[in-house]
């Protein structure tokens, strides 16, 4: 029963590749039921008569959805079981988006928005924490930055929607599709089973409490008891070292997010205004920017599950930040920046492929998915309001300049990584 020597737990073949399967699908429809709004924006401030800044307020409602979910949804599958909730947030969000089809007022899309943040918020760290305790630790990366494939998958599926539908059907009728997820997470429910690490921990946690009415528990069995039954946000802080690690995770999730958030929400803007882009030139940088990012987190899980996690975040820091420093001040020719923007993207978003797993290696079974969500939830909620930081320092020295900035984020990245984050390559999962 100790917990100071974990055992090498092996799942079946079938049950890690099913268990990959739901994860990707249910980060990919993710993806796809947050984007929607962002691709038919137009068409809801005109039919709602509504302003740029209640647009935008649609948008920070869902963020604001997006951290309540990751806090309470995680919390809530190291509680009472992964695969439970993971199909209650994917049903979540699927219901609320689909029920903007019927929405008559401003007020039930603020609501409907927040509602599909909280699904997305939670069903994240579910599905990463899901897979890691699934797959071996020589395959934890590669399978979490699969997992992250997902997401691109689902953006690139949004994007292409709308404009089958819409002429057709009407901007409502894009939503109805959200309702797809909605078979996924019958299939979570039905097809998938915990992974024998959080069962194990589970009937630990009980055969003790057991004892403990029991009165027979020893002192370390006390220990270990005491330390299951702490609320699982409190093992994120539970010492100094573990404390600084998690700050460190959060500081870097938000980098991430930050120049993911900042470089392709403004980029569009910047080549139109900038260099007289056309809305399908604008279209083909989208393309080929996603392109780099999916190759980007693919290669990430091949280097880190065989180099190690510091040394790839390290070589994408640094690339991170010489791929900013190219864009942003030496290529000016429009076919150079057009591909230019693969390696742009190969960085900004390639370290997504590599948090999944190094979250879940620096915290125990009965606090990963708290963890998964919390930190990477804060991150991305925090970094949420890169657009808009931007926004402000654009109105003192122009877009382009306040953009170019983006490239000092990323040697900080590599400093707070370098200084809070340890190696766990290769950690056998408690």
């Amino acid at each position: 029963m100790s917990m100071d020597a974990p055992e090498v737990i092996v799942e079946s073949k079938s049950k890690r590749y099913k268990t990959l399967l739901g994860s990707v699908l249910g980060y990919a429809a993710e993806g796809f039921d947050m984007l929607l709004l962002s691709f038919v924006m137009v068409y809801i401030l005109s039919d709602f008569s509504l302003s740029p800044v209640e647009g935008g307020n649609l948008v920070l409602a869902t963020t604001i959805g997006m951290l309540v979910g990751s806090y309470l949804f995680g919390f809530l599958a190291d509680v009472f079981g992964r695969i439970r909730v993971m199909a209650i947030t994917i049903l979540l969000f699927a219901i609320a988006t689909a029920l903007i089809y019927f929405t008559t007022n401003y007020w039930q899309l603020l609501v409907l928005r927040f509602l599909v943040g909280m699904g997305v918020g939670g069903e994240f760290g579910i599905g990463m924490a899901i897979v890691t305790e699934t797959w071996s630790k020589e395959m934890r990366a590669k399978a979490t930055s699969v997992v992250a494939l997902g997401w691109q998958l689902g953006v690139l599926a949004a994007a292409v929607l709308p404009a089958l539908v819409v002429p057709h059907y009407g901007w409502r009728a894009v939503f109805l599709f959200g309702l797809i997820p909605a078979l996924l997470a019958v299939y979570v429910r039905k097809s998938l089973t915990e992974p024998k690490l959080w069962e194990q921990k589970n009937q630990m946690k009980k055969a003790l409490q057991q004892k403990a009415e029991q009165g027979s528990l020893t002192a370390e069995e006390a220990r270990q008891l005491a330390s299951m039954k702490k609320f699982p946000l409190k093992k994120l802080f539970e010492n100094r070292r573990i404390t600084v690690t998690t700050i460190g995770l959060i500081s870097m999730s938000f980098i991430q997010n930050f120049g993911y958030y900042g470089i392709f929400t403004w980029m569009p803007t910047i080549l139109a205004e900038k260099y007289g882009y056309t809305l399908a030139k604008a279209s083909g940088w989208m393309f080929i920017s996603t392109i780099g990012m999916l190759l980007g987190i693919a290669s990430f899980g091949i280097l880190a599950d065989r180099i190690g996690r510091r040394k790839t975040f390290t070589l994408y820091y640094i690339g991170g930040t010489i791929a900013c420093l190219i864009y942003f001040f030496l290529l000016k020719d429009e076919t150079f920046l057009l591909w230019g923007s693969a390696m742009l993207g190969f960085f900004a978003n390639g370290m997504m492929g590599g948090f999944g797993a190094i979250l879940a290696e620096n915290y125990p079974a009965e606090a990963r998915s708290t963890a998964e969500n919390f930190i990477f939830g804060t991150g991305r909620g925090l970094a949420g309001f890169g657009p808009v930081i931007i926004g402000l320092l654009a109105t003192q020295g122009g877009l382009f300049g306040a953009m170019s900035l983006i490239f000092l984020i990323y040697p900080i990245g590599l400093l707070i990584m370098l200084l809070c984050i340890p190696e766990t390559k290769g950690k056998v999962l408690n």
